[in-house]
């Protein structure tokens, strides 16, 4: 039997918030932000930068007895999460909001929660009272940090305010709450009259009744701030950070009440999603970079073997090819005269030094004639005798059996 009063209870919740929001379609304001997002629940804001979205009840609802001028006792429940563009980071956030309008005109997203704008925030003849759900920190407010709730009385100020969270019922601790986790969670707001007091309690969305202590206490008369009839709606902006600011369902009853509220199922939304400009740009850096990497990677291992091979073997000039004989390595004629010492010196003149050698390998004898760039037979003169004396033969003549080329000397082999 129980169960069944809950089940009813849960059905009238859901056919007064379908009932709600079907009626406030017409109530978004500015660039389509109020919409419908994943599973069909109802969000406030979409991927839009810098703008805000109102929903209000299109029926006002008798809150002050007309012939006391008292407010009477009112409780609200209601389910919501806000999905954050960054994980770590949120846009602005979004607000309960009772007001004597069915819109608030004129209002201003970022910072003002499209509930206000700098004109008109902090008049004492707004007559609208918000529960900020603040996930931006407004040094000009004097938010006390960037996840907090708070009650504003005709402005973005907070009169009282308190990081997000819950009071434990079985110990008192305080325990902290995210209000971008991307997680439901459940705000109550409960006024009564007799006490002159208001009390937010803000708690998991799996804790079926909200804990006993709340999280904000307000102990004033709201009377002066409400008109006969009023009426209740959601706002929320984004500014240069997105966010999705979803609302699931709510309950309105009169009197001061806590009731038991079972979700079937907790939803898990989705992350925000991502533009696919955005992923291809990321694409397109993450190739970049592997493209960067791959030029360095092939300069540096072409730099290294064309340093090796240098090492090994000389690069060959046009002249060379045009000229000359047998080219032999430098390294095969420092061998042959063991390393140009001087005891293989077998003459010096102005031309350069003749060096005795023998060719590894076949034990002939050879003579190494080596002159350098800037002497005084210079490259011409080296040039004229490889052409001329390396295509002659005759008995009596030495033979020219190559030359080498190495650094800034010239060397020719007889």
């Amino acid at each position: 039997q129980e169960m069944s009063r809950e089940l009813i209870r849960f059905q009238a919740i859901l056919v007064l918030f379908l009932t709600l929001f079907q009626n406030s379609y017409c109530y978004f304001v500015s660039k389509g932000s109020v919409g419908i997002g994943f599973n069909g629940y109802f969000t406030l804001t979409n991927t839009t930068k810098h703008t805000y979205g109102q929903a209000f009840d299109n029926q006002p609802v008798s809150i002050t007895n007309s012939s006391t001028g008292l407010t009477t006792s009112f409780s609200f429940n209601f389910f919501f999460a806000i999905v954050p563009e960054h994980n770590r980071q949120g846009s602005h956030g979004m607000a309960f909001v009772i007001s004597p309008t069915s819109y608030l005109p004129g209002a201003s997203s970022d910072q003002y929660l499209g509930i206000f704008n700098e004109t008109n925030n902090g008049k004492t003849s707004n007559n609208v009272i918000a529960i900020e759900l603040d996930i931006h920190k407004d040094e000009e407010f004097g938010d006390i940090d960037d996840n907090h709730v708070g009650i504003n009385i005709n402005g973005m100020r907070s009169v009282v305010s308190a990081s997000a969270g819950y009071y434990d019922d079985e110990d008192g601790k305080f325990h902290k709450l995210s209000l971008i986790s991307k997680k439901v969670m459940r705000l109550s707001i409960v006024y009564s009259q007799p006490d002159k007091q208001l009390n937010v309690t803000l708690s998991p969305a799996e804790f079926s009744v909200p804990p006993k202590k709340s999280l904000l206490s307000l102990n004033q008369d709201l009377s002066t701030y409400f008109l006969e009839k009023m009426f209740f709606g959601f706002t929320a902006s984004t500014g240069t950070i997105g966010a999705l600011h979803y609302m699931l369902n709510m309950l309105i009853a009169p009197g001061v009440d806590y009731p038991s509220l079972e979700l079937i199922a907790v939803p898990i939304l989705p992350p925000y999603p991502k533009k696919l400009h955005d992923t291809t740009r990321k694409i397109l850096w993450v190739c970049l970079a592997l493209a960067v990497i791959a030029a360095f990677v092939a300069s540096w291992l072409g730099f290294f073997f064309y340093w090796r091979h240098k090492k090994v073997r000389e690069v060959l000039e046009e002249w060379e090819i045009q000229y000359g004989p047998h080219r032999f390595a430098y390294k095969e004629l420092f061998n042959a005269t063991k390393g140009f010492r001087e005891k293989q010196l077998l003459g010096r003149g102005g031309f350069g030094q003749v060096y005795r050698g023998t060719l590894p390998g076949s034990d002939a004898e050879i003579a190494v004639k080596r002159t350098s760039h800037d002497s005084r037979q210079g490259m011409s003169e080296f040039l004229a005798e490889i052409s001329t004396i390396g295509r002659l033969r005759h008995p009596n003549l030495v033979r020219l059996l190559g030359y080498c080329r190495h650094k800034e000397d010239l060397y020719l082999v007889y």
